[in-house]
């Protein structure tokens, strides 16, 4: 994974695109909205909002439709995550399905809001942090050390077409 340096700017629109996504969160019961977005290696940000149910275990936090986003578009490797939100932390889901896309260098930008959303203060740590012994499925060898290569050979030996004998 190469590492993009996370400059001022860089940092601004991933900020940015966090709030952006907080204003979609669609939060009836909690009333609690949070933003999130990601940056991938190929320097792309995705965003992501928290999206409840009436049936509160099919709530999404955004942290996880963030990532889903990436992924779904093709990335596969975080370089940088971003949650707003008034005491923005994520959850022990959350904190699983970044570490799985994420390599021990991969930044994590709180932004906690007061309540009218004019004064943020922002915490800078890494996603490995937040979620110490985690489960690694590199670590268990329920992966290879690159997921993604054994992945696209499985996707190309079942897309091509086969070849018959002519007889």
């Amino acid at each position: 994974m190469n590492r993009i340096k996370i400059t001022p700017r860089m940092r601004s629109l991933l900020i940015t695109a966090a709030k952006l996504a907080q204003k979609k969160a669609y939060c009836p019961y909690s009333r609690y909205p949070v933003g999130a977005s990601v940056l991938t290696d190929s320097g792309r940000i995705f965003s992501g909002a928290n999206v409840e149910n009436a049936s509160y275990g099919l709530s999404l936090c955004a942290e996880r439709v963030a990532v889903f986003n990436a992924v779904s578009k093709g990335a596969k490797g975080l370089q940088a995550v971003c949650v707003v939100g008034k005491s923005a932390r994520p959850c022990g889901a959350c904190r699983q399905v970044m570490l799985e896309f994420s390599s021990k260098d991969t930044l994590l930008f709180l932004v906690d809001l007061d309540g009218n959303a004019r004064k943020e203060s922002v915490t800078v740590t890494k996603v490995v942090a937040l979620l110490p012994k985690a489960f690694d499925p590199l670590d268990s060898g329920l992966l290879p050390p690159n997921p993604q290569n054994l992945l696209r050979g499985k996707i190309r030996k079942h897309s091509k077409p086969s070849k018959r004998r002519k007889s």
